[in-house]
């Protein structure tokens, strides 16, 4: 199920809501009340997501099941058996690579062997089930945390709404246990709220606009433009642009959205996104684009290798690694795969002349940053190197502008408009959208500022009919297929 639909929006959440809320007056006592709550969330979250295909259930369930047996077998055996909690430790790290990388690296690891070898082994074409990266990489932290004993395991309940709480559950963020259970075994949070209501409905609507209008919109754009057999100089930096801008308002968009829902039900959910592209190196990027991601990766792979404490090479070596993991975390690809081997390179070669790259003024670093990360997010985009090496001709075709091929990215089989305002619109509305992103206050900021009053109110009544408008186009979030 997608948050930007209409059974979601009209039918899915009022309904939880209702239910979650109506649940007070039916139990009295505070522990049962919040066990209720909870039973309903985890209910209404395995809805969400057997949705589309219910038999993502059985591979969820199945995950929750082995990870939270190992991690109590873990916690129960850590002090009288070591080496069997140990063993079981392994074990759980074993398995969650294994669940992942049957399903998503499956095929990838025998269309390379096949290549290499020239060998003819028949690929599978699993269906990748949804926000499989991230519920499997939130219970190996759980399970690292158990074992280190940074975590204790709670009750069976806890330990599903912390994997299951739909708002974050299929493409993020990564929570940690103790940020998140607390909050749900919290009686005062059972009652409901009318602060966190309303800035929950206007975070959503803020989430949906950026998603329904803004994100859907630019995918035209993107698609037309990287379907297209070549591509001139203006085209192929329309259609990268378009693409930085895409991802930029889909994943801020879902970002909101989540933290919206979760205020509904008076849970804070962590920011995720904080106006990366105003960020004036790689290393700051990555502070600011997929926070909880970033966390992960640093706590789990890049510190264990070694972080920075063993020398300048060393650290070089630990910052490529851990970015060629991530490139290979978000898809099974080689496009991915290079992806973030470069953006590795580019944190690494900040962290080994900080003195030199300082030096140029801030939004100078900030331009370069911006151009650098567009043109990376092509390799992100593209379907193959083929499609990724003709955007990049396209783009230094310095002596092939062809305004013209304007028209081709925003061709919708809809409306037919003369070339001269197809390039007005599209250009009109980059610069729009990229004077929001540098200039205009993010989400964040916004939401520290809110108050719940007449222009506020009629702003989001705005976002939400407009959006609403634009639903029959509904697309799911990029990130969902992380």
């Amino acid at each position: 199920m997608v948050f930007s639909s209409y059974v979601f929006i009209f039918v899915f959440m009022p309904l939880v809501l209702l239910g979650f809320y109506q649940l007070p007056r039916l139990i009295s006592s505070g522990g049962r009340l919040r066990t209720a709550q909870n039973l309903l969330l985890i209910a209404a979250s395995l809805v969400f997501y057997g949705y589309y295909n219910v038999y993502y259930l059985f591979i969820i369930v199945a995950s929750i099941l082995v990870n939270y047996v190992l991690a109590l077998a873990m916690q129960r055996f850590d002090l009288s058996r070591p080496a069997f909690a140990k063993a079981l430790f392994i074990l759980g790290i074993l398995f969650n690579v294994f669940l992942i990388g049957y399903f998503k690296y499956y095929d990838f690891f025998i269309e390379n062997v096949n290549f290499i070898f020239r060998s003819s082994f028949a690929l599978k074409h699993l269906l990748l089930p949804l926000g499989i990266s991230f519920f499997t990489f939130q219970q190996l932290s759980f399970l690292v945390s158990v074992y280190k004993k940074d975590e204790k395991v709670e009750g069976f309940i806890s330990y599903c709404i912390f994997v299951l709480f739909f708002p974050q559950l299929v493409a993020g963020p990564i929570v940690l246990y103790s940020e998140m259970i607390p909050q749900f075994n919290d009686q005062s949070r059972s009652r409901f709220n009318a602060d966190n209501m309303a800035s929950g409905i206007y975070m959503f609507c803020i989430g949906l606009f950026k998603k329904a209008v803004i994100a859907d919109t630019l995918a035209l754009f993107v698609d037309n433009g990287f379907a297209q057999s070549s591509l001139g100089m203006a085209a192929a930096w329309a259609a990268s642009l378009s693409y930085t801008l895409q991802i930029y308002f889909d994943f801020s968009g879902y970002s909101d959205m989540a933290i919206g829902l979760g205020r509904m039900f008076n849970i804070s959910i962590p920011y995720n996104f904080l106006s990366p592209y105003k960020s004036d190196s790689f290393s700051e990027l990555w502070r600011r684009w997929h926070i909880t991601l970033g966390r992960a990766l640093s706590t789990y792979i890049y510190i264990p290798l070694g972080g920075s404490r063993r020398g300048r090479a060393r650290t070089f070596l630990n910052t490529f690694l851990t970015f060629f993991i991530s490139g290979l975390w978000h898809g099974a690809a080689w496009t991915f795969v290079l992806w973030g081997s470069l953006h590795g390179l580019f944190v690494a070669l900040e962290k080994s002349f900080p003195r030199l790259l300082s030096k140029p003024p801030r939004w100078l670093r900030i331009a370069c940053t911006f151009i650098l990360v567009n043109a990376l997010w092509v390799l992100f985009r593209a379907e193959s190197f083929p499609q990724a090496a003709m955007v990049y001709r396209g783009m230094l075709s310095f002596t092939n502008l062809d305004l013209s091929q304007i028209a081709a990215l925003v061709l919708d089989n809809s409306f037919d408009f003369p070339t001269a305002v197809d390039i007005a619109y599209l250009f009109s509305l980059l610069a729009v959208l990229l004077f929001v992103v540098f200039r205009c206050k993010n989400s964040r900021q916004r939401l520290e500022t809110f108050s719940c009053n007449g222009k506020t109110l009629a702003f989001t009544v705005f976002l939400f009919c407009f959006s609403v408008l634009h639903l029959s186009r509904e697309s799911i979030f990029i990130y969902f297929n992380f």
